[in-house]
């Protein structure tokens, strides 16, 4: 908490309220806020209702389901930026020069996480003890909105290549897509799929995005099909019979050479998919960002 006087009236502001008005004010949405930092819709209300409080004046229009930053919330935006940026620095701030510490926010998408960022994590962590790390799983999509917000210093994605004015976006890895299916399923390439069950990630990945618009483009039907939201569920599923789905090769590669599945040929050339690690062009990158970035870029 901070406080300003004025006229020797003295406001006092909570760092939370400030994130949490930053990021209402950057997804237009109190519920979209709410799922970004984890709070309950109520709790970005009252947020919001106790800044309005202490400044004295309605930050947001309400017109209807629709919102929008009034003047006065326009003007404290651009302040709230420059106040949490410093508000991040100083909580990075190190007594000693050669010590790395602070706190680093990583997101990853799944298959980021279980096949290629353990190792990473485990050598940051032995290496700078001192430094609090996170991560949080999430899809592509959700996790690019995050880094928008300020709740994420840094993403990972396996998608298309990230075209995001406002994201510094570099290349990890290229990753291969594969169709793959049970071993002794009876279809061998994927144009013979129409009527089968296709097994997809959840509506809001990119993965599944692309993978419903290649059979959608084929004449393939998407009417038969199961969801999920886990790489290994979908993995199962395929492995027992239940579908075909479109997964990285670094996910499935084990179970190809255990001859557990089988990849379903394509005419069309494989798709690929890039590893990115992607943070915001504003963001200020500590000591503990940069050995993070230099670490896994060091792998390549």
């Amino acid at each position: 908490m901070f406080s300003i006087s004025d006229n020797e009236e003295w406001i006092q502001i909570e760092i939370r309220q400030l994130q949490s008005f930053k990021t209402v004010a950057e997804l237009n949405s109190f519920t979209k806020a709410a799922q970004t930092l984890q709070y309950s819709q109520a709790s970005i209300t009252a947020h919001i209702q106790q800044l309005e409080d202490e400044i004295g004046s309605p930050l947001f229009d309400r017109l209807g389901k629709q919102i929008q930053l009034t003047i006065m919330g326009k003007e404290l935006y651009l302040h709230v930026v420059e106040l949490l940026t410093v508000y991040s620095k100083i909580k990075h701030i190190s007594s000693n020069d050669n010590t790395i510490k602070g706190e680093i926010r990583i997101g990853a998408s799944e298959s980021m996480t279980v096949y290629k960022l353990g190792s990473v994590i485990s050598k940051y962590k032995k290496d700078y003890p001192e430094v609090t790390f996170s991560l949080i799983n999430d899809n592509c999509m959700p996790l690019r909105d995050r880094l928008h917000s300020g709740e994420l210093d840094i993403a990972i994605t396996l998608e298309p290549k990230v075209n995001d004015p406002l994201l510094h976006t570099e290349i990890w890895s290229e990753e291969p897509l594969v169709f793959v299916g049970e071993r002794n399923h009876s279809v061998k390439t994927i144009e013979e799929a129409d009527g089968e069950c296709i097994i997809f990630s959840a509506n809001n990945c990119v993965l599944r995005q692309f993978f419903e618009g290649f059979l959608v483009e084929n004449g393939i039907s998407t009417y038969n099909h199961l969801e999920f939201s886990s790489m290994e569920a979908m993995k199962q599923c395929v492995v027992s019979g239940l579908g075909i789905s479109l997964m990285p090769y670094l996910s499935v590669e084990s179970l190809l050479r255990e001859e557990k599945m089988k990849v379903v040929e394509s005419s069309c050339e494989n798709p690929m998919f890039y590893a990115q690690i992607s943070y915001h062009k504003n963001k200020w990158l500590s000591k503990a960002h940069k050995k993070f970035l230099e670490m896994i870029l060091e792998g390549n």
